[in-house]
């Protein structure tokens, strides 16, 4: 019920963006592409009027701002999927609230090139030989293989036992290499887009 001399404009449509979206400074060092948010995608969202979820960072909460570069292989171990799954439980509880209410679930937007929020893309070893861990001196090399980060994973595992395995999921990218934002842009405008006709 509405206050009579307040009006509710919200839009009851929802969103939710990996962490870096909104906080670039999250990110692992030296691979920020934007001093803030990642404008193009932000700016789009306010001018359809979706509210915007932040997932937490899980590498941020794990390991910190000084955290070294990883691959898929040093993150998927019993230790980081539990501080995973302890995100994610938290999530999902607020996208099923949202839904209880009446709310839409625009979808879910990773980060394709990590190693824990990639949708398409994650880093590995370059030699699946040759493990990765140690001094830091010695850094073997990666390459980006088609695959999901930990947390992707995670969170798509846990929305399926809750029976919300049909929200759509997105990726943007940290690399162009291997996707780009106009691509990502242009999937969420699509989605928006189906959302106005249901």
């Amino acid at each position: 019920m509405e206050h009579p001399k307040v009006s509710d404009n919200r839009s009851k449509k929802i969103i939710f963006l990996c962490h870096c979206c909104l906080n670039q400074n999250a990110k692992v060092r030296g691979i920020a592409s934007y001093p803030g948010a990642i404008t193009p995608l932000i700016s789009m969202l306010l001018e359809e009027g979706i509210g915007m979820i932040q997932m937490p960072c899980p590498e941020m909460t794990y390991l910190g701002n000084m955290r070294w570069g990883q691959v898929k292989d040093q993150y998927n171990n019993p230790m980081f999927r539990r501080h995973c799954k302890r995100i994610v439980e938290s999530v999902i509880d607020q996208a099923e609230n949202y839904i209880q209410c009446g709310y839409q679930i625009i979808g879910f937007v990773m980060m394709d090139g990590s190693p824990v929020c990639g949708l398409n893309h994650t880093p590995q070893p370059k030699d699946p030989n040759v493990l990765w861990g140690g001094m830091t001196y010695y850094i073997p090399k990666s390459e980006f293989i088609e695959g999901k980060g930990i947390y992707c994973e995670i969170l798509q595992e846990g929305l399926k036992q809750r029976g919300f395995d049909k929200l759509p999921f997105v990726a943007s990218s940290e690399f162009d290499e291997i996707g780009k934002l106009d691509f990502a842009l242009d999937t969420i405008k699509e989605l928006i887009l189906d959302h106005k006709n249901e």
